[in-house]
């Protein structure tokens, strides 16, 4: 067990906020319900230090990296030595995220509770609206604290995550889809396929998995460099297309935890979100974005630029319709619509993500914190996924390197390059970039290329 109040090895009794009220914020991952590839996740879940405030409790996988708290909350202005860190007593083969045994465990439960001590806890969320958190609101008897206890008791966060699940309700609500099927077997999968090929090529999706890495891409024509999916398979006829679900329907089912989905692909596509927080009262745009992929996730711009309004309206629109319905059965939370925009201009929804997602830190504490009012007027946001190629032993390292080299964010003109999340523990840190426009941003983003690929050079044997 780690308890790290503050800078300081000190007793929750001596918290210099003990007689106030707290929050209690959970850096999970996916539920284990649907995913069991998550263990590589600690670093990732450290962005929750993000969202800190004063006083407040982090329970986290791993002891968070300093230097990122400092940065972090030095950007924010939050007190770091008011925050407590509880780490959980590791459990073998889930070091590196929350799984539902170490928050069920009696020595994390007791230190929490230690954590706490006199103070009301008045909010309890997780980045991941799983059936483990309820469970430990219940057993610290703070219910009331965490929004939408009821519906992520009852496996509510699968269904806000579920791709699947979906598709079903949007074409309840009446908003714009790709042709195509959920699909519970490989029978009902085979046909949408064959039917949908016809008019070119189709995606097939995995229910769970994020970033493209799920998708693949099928057609009967020449292959061509996929967006937004793992590959481009070539089939020809039923015979091809049912010996491609044959061997690749475990996989696309997560052994039959999920139901993947069938949809037209539309090439030369552009895609955006719209994120909004679903509370007891109302239903708020929070933030919207482009996403960008080549194949999978590169990276964002924050708020979308260069979109006709009316575009972005229908994005906003639909992703209301959404919000709302789910609203309406119990779900509290950020709610995040993707659509795609077509060269025809037509806005296709193609899932959402009932969670705190990679975009809401970006736009809601970054740009809307760090970088102030002007963000989103006078400011705009590049967020990128660390390159491939680049390289950087350490949070500090990368962040030694920007300042030496003069791009790192400067709160004074409010330009810069802002490191994001802790080292991946392999090659890098991801961050985005706060320019005056789009252009400037992506200039600054080719500065920053020399400076770590020539830290990678240096480092080859």
């Amino acid at each position: 067990m780690l308890i790290l109040p503050g800078h300081r090895a000190q007793s929750s009794h001596t918290h210099p906020d003990a007689d106030a009220a707290t929050r209690v914020l959970i850096g999970n991952d996916f539920s284990e319900d649907v995913r069991t590839d998550r263990g590589w996740t600690g670093w990732w879940v450290q962005r929750m230090v993000w969202f800190a405030e004063d006083g407040d409790i982090l329970v986290l996988p791993v002891r968070p990296d300093d230097d990122l708290m400092e940065y972090i909350t030095g950007l924010t202005g939050i007190r770091r030595n008011t925050l407590t860190v509880v780490v959980p007593p590791a459990h073998e083969g889930s070091e590196g995220t929350l799984s539902v045994a170490r928050l069920a465990d009696p020595e994390f439960i007791e230190s929490l509770e230690e954590a706490i001590g006199d103070r009301e806890v008045t909010h309890l969320s997780a980045l991941w609206p799983d059936v483990s958190v309820s469970r430990l609101a219940r057993v610290l008897g703070v219910q009331e604290a965490m929004p939408g206890y009821g519906f992520v008791d009852q496996a509510g966060g699968v269904m806000v995550n579920s791709k699947s699940a979906f598709r079903t309700l949007a074409a309840g609500v009446g908003i714009p889809l790709a042709p195509g099927a959920v699909c519970t077997s490989r029978e009902s999968a085979e046909e949408t396929i064959l039917e949908l090929l016809a008019g070119g090529p189709v995606v097939i999706k995995h229910d769970f998995l994020s970033g493209g890495h799920g998708n693949e891409i099928l057609t009967l024509g020449e292959p061509f460099r996929p967006i937004g999916a793992r590959r481009v398979v070539t089939v020809d006829g039923r015979a091809e297309v049912r010996s491609y679900l044959a061997e690749h329907w475990d996989w696309l089912s997560s052994s039959g935890r999920g139901k993947p989905i069938v949809e037209r692909y539309v090439q030369d596509s552009s895609a955006f979100f719209a994120e909004f927080l679903i509370s007891d009262k109302a239903v708020e745009l929070t933030g919207d974005g482009e996403l960008l992929s080549a194949p999978y996730a590169v990276g964002e711009i924050m708020p979308a630029q260069a979109l006709e309004p009316d575009i972005l309206d229908q994005i906003v629109v639909g992703g209301r319709k959404l919000a709302r319905a789910l609203h309406a059965i119990g779900y509290r939370g950020v709610l995040c619509p993707d659509a795609i925009v077509t060269p025809e201009r037509e806005v296709l929804f193609t899932e959402y993500n009932g969670r705190i997602t990679g975009s809401t830190h970006i736009y809601g504490r970054i740009g809307k914190v760090a970088v102030g009012e002007g963000f989103g007027k006078d400011r705009v946001l590049l967020e990128r996924v660390w390159p491939e190629g680049w390289h950087t032993p350490s949070f500090a390292a990368a962040l030694t390197a920007l300042e030496q080299a003069g791009l790192a964010y400067d709160s004074r003109s409010r330009t810069g390059v802002i490191l994001t999340t802790a080292h991946d523990g392999n090659n890098g840190v991801m961050y985005c970039i706060a320019a005056e426009d789009i252009a400037s941003a992506w200039e600054w983003d080719r500065t920053i290329k020399p400076l770590f690929a020539r830290q990678s050079r240096e480092r080859r044997p």
